[in-house]
């Protein structure tokens, strides 16, 4: 009886001496799933932030590809445009008595002009006038 009282008390005093490592592996586990609460909730943001920023790149690729077929359409018409100037030019050089007039200035150039011996006998007003339908003439030619 002696011996069974001796037993229990020091199956007492082993639990009370592992009663602090207990409570110290108690607190260290809830900190651990604290930790993997906060860290799926981290993963959640950033799966949506990438979610979001992968959308934000579909909306640019978009705008990117409509730009640069916008671009692609602008060319093509200051091309027509450009061609229709050339034909213009090469009219009103050629209503100079049959002699064609050499161009005197670039046509790619935004600052370009044709300079003619005989301006200073026109009146301004009229060539552009001119050169205006006869511009809109060949434009709506080389459009069909």
């Amino acid at each position: 009886m002696l011996k069974l009282q001796i037993d229990e008390t020091i199956k007492v005093n082993e639990t009370s001496n592992f009663r602090p490592e207990i409570s110290a592996m108690r607190v260290a586990e809830s900190d651990t799933y604290m930790n993997i609460s906060r860290q799926s909730e981290e993963v959640d943001r950033s799966n949506k932030k990438a979610a979001r920023v992968a959308e934000q790149l579909e909306v640019a690729q978009a705008e990117k590809a409509e730009m640069e077929a916008e671009l692609r359409r602008v060319k093509v018409q200051s091309d027509q445009w450009r061609k229709a100037a050339e034909a213009a030019a090469a009219m009103i050089s050629a209503g100079n008595n049959g002699q064609l007039m050499e161009r005197t200035g670039s046509m790619e150039s935004h600052f370009s002009s044709i300079e003619s011996p005989y301006a200073d006998d026109l009146d301004d007003d009229l060539i552009k006038k001119k050169n205006s339908n006869m511009l809109t003439r060949l434009w709506r030619k080389s459009q069909k």
